[in-house]
């Protein structure tokens, strides 16, 4: 009787675990009590990525530069680059998908600062619209002859960086980074405001690429050349 009893324990633990093992889609022949945890896939580490641009239109002479409230005044952008100025906030935060390749969401954005006679404040009006879109501050400690202490500054930080600068400044802020590759222009041409210069991180320095804008009908569909 108890050899008969011993038996009809042993067999209701055996019929017991087999339909856990069932109900649970394990593996049969897979070790009692062990749960199998497939490994979590790891995300990609954020790059560090960092934008220069050139202020938008300036006064020239065909057209006057104008205020945010729409005064005339040599210092600012023309009535052209306000437009751009608009629209650089669906290049670089578009409403809909993610930006273009070479285009990233800021996570800080520089400007120029003023100089006593006011040069810098172009750079600050263009990228002006994309930082209250964004909710960020536009950093301007640093202005014109500074561009060593800008990309030290940049090179502290990780993330996304956009620079808005004049364009006489902008190789020389280029050639501060280390290790750039391929060769970037020597120069930014006096007729070009529609190009975004990217340096992106790499393990052995920063990748060169060129993105044209193309947020204005007359954009043009090129890079600037040597």
């Amino acid at each position: 009787m108890l050899r008969t009893l011993t038996a009809l324990v042993a067999l209701a633990a055996s019929a017991t675990l087999a339909g856990c093992a069932g109900a649970t889609g394990a593996d049969p022949g897979a070790t009692s009590g062990v749960t199998v945890v497939a490994p979590a896939s790891v995300p990609a580490a954020p790059q560090d990525v960092v934008m220069i641009i050139r202020h938008a239109e300036k006064p020239d002479g065909s057209a006057p530069g104008l205020d945010e409230d729409g005064n005339e005044d040599d210092r600012s952008l023309t009535a052209v680059g306000w437009q751009r100025a608009r629209g650089l906030v669906e290049l670089f935060d578009p409403t809909r998908g993610d930006p273009r390749p070479g285009i990233a969401v800021p996570e800080q954005i520089y400007a120029a600062g003023a100089t006593d006679d006011g040069e810098g404040q172009r750079t600050r009006e263009t990228v002006a619209p994309l930082g209250a879109a964004l909710g960020l501050p536009v950093d301007t400690d640093l202005g014109r002859g500074d561009e060593k202490k800008l990309v030290k500054d940049v090179l502290a930080q990780s993330g996304t960086t956009l620079i808005s600068w004049q364009h006489g400044g902008i190789p020389e802020i280029v050639d501060d980074f280390p290790s750039v590759s391929p060769e970037p222009p020597d120069e930014w041409p006096d007729d070009r405001f529609d190009v975004v210069w990217t340096l992106t991180r790499t393990a052995d320095g920063w990748h060169f690429t060129q993105t044209p804008q193309l947020v204005l009908p007359q954009d043009r569909d090129g890079v600037i050349e040597n």
